[in-house]
């Protein structure tokens, strides 16, 4: 990212200077607890929910390697036991909320929601979720959103007009 002589790399990096060089709502809460508790989330995802439902499941459909240039049906049923036990993790902790943290959108969510959005429109998304009712309802609650309305990529259209 480039912002006049400023030029930063990493998600976690540009998010966070962002949320302080611009005004708008913060996205890091004062709190310290809740600040390490959505750290703790950054970290999660970055770490362990991304290689997971990203790189090990969803890219399987986008970048399909298998035989004849299908999905690796291999690597996808591998992936999926992790991915509804990361589900269910996340599902106790949104609970009754829809962020992860506190009561408004902070940079936990913001990391998770694209690769939840993914996880969604897979062939696997539905049945993935339907025992994650609190995930699904933050994902609603997320998508409700204007910001990600607007960033929304074609193949989310295509499946939310369905």
């Amino acid at each position: 990212m480039r912002h006049g002589d400023i030029e930063l790399f990493e998600a976690s990096a540009i998010c966070r200077y962002i949320d302080g060089a611009f005004d708008g709502p913060p996205l890091q809460p004062t709190d310290v607890v809740q600040r390490a508790r959505m750290e703790q989330w950054v970290s999660a995802h970055n770490d362990y929910i991304n290689p997971t439902m990203l790189r090990r499941y969803v890219l399987q459909y986008i970048f399909p390697k298998g035989p004849d240039g299908q999905p690796d049906r291999a690597a996808i049923d591998e992936a999926l036991p992790e991915i509804e036990k990361q589900l269910g993790i996340l599902d106790a902790a949104y609970g009754a909320r829809n962020f992860l943290v506190g009561d408004s959108v902070t940079l936990a969510d913001l990391f998770l929601a694209p690769t939840l959005f993914y996880v969604v429109v897979m062939p696997e998304g539905e049945s993935l979720l339907a025992g994650a009712s609190n995930v699904k309802r933050a994902c609603a609650a997320m998508a409700e959103r204007e910001s990600f309305a607007a960033t929304m990529p074609p193949m989310g259209q295509k499946q939310a007009a369905e």
